[in-house]
């Protein structure tokens, strides 16, 4: 237990290090929001607030400041006019792409100092544990944003 909890602590250096690379200052929630909308698709303020883990009041805030920056756009929902559905733009999904190309940057020079053995376990034991904490991977995600996958492949050894 104790090793996933030093893991996650260097996971999110690592993932603050890689928004930080982004064209655009966003925060690490307004890069949650990004991901989770390029990886659902178009989401309800509420449906974000939810997954955010805050009330309808933040989400939506954290959507105004995205929005001013011109990574996401908002319309009022064909089906309930009191909805509003908040999806990706093309500006969000270049700030995912930069996060990313940094991030793998950095996945794979950590990868390249572990034997093959421990990087291929690394990264089976991490696929099982998205699978379990039910986050999608990249290539799943219903907005694509353009990167195409064979321009930054996994570090040798290692498996998608």
């Amino acid at each position: 237990m104790d090793e996933f909890i030093t893991a996650g602590r260097a996971l999110v250096a690592l993932a603050v290090r890689s928004i930080n690379a982004a064209p655009v200052e966003v925060t690490l929630v307004q890069h949650r929001v990004l991901v989770l909308l390029a990886s659902r698709g178009e989401q309800s303020v509420n449906a974000l607030a939810d997954e955010l883990g805050v009330n309808a009041s933040n989400a939506s805030r954290v959507c105004d400041r995205l929005q001013r920056l011109e990574l996401v756009s908002r319309r009022r929902s064909s089906t309930d006019a009191r909805s509003v559905k908040i999806s990706i733009t093309t500006g969000g999904g270049v700030v995912l792409a930069a996060v990313r190309s940094h991030r793998r940057t950095e996945v794979r020079a950590i990868l390249e100092t572990m034997s093959a053995a421990d990087a291929r376990g690394a990264v089976s034991a991490l696929r099982a544990f998205n699978g379990a904490a039910h986050e999608a991977a990249d290539e799943d995600w219903v907005a694509r944003d353009g990167v195409a996958d064979d321009l930054d492949p996994p570090a040798p050894g290692a498996q998608r």
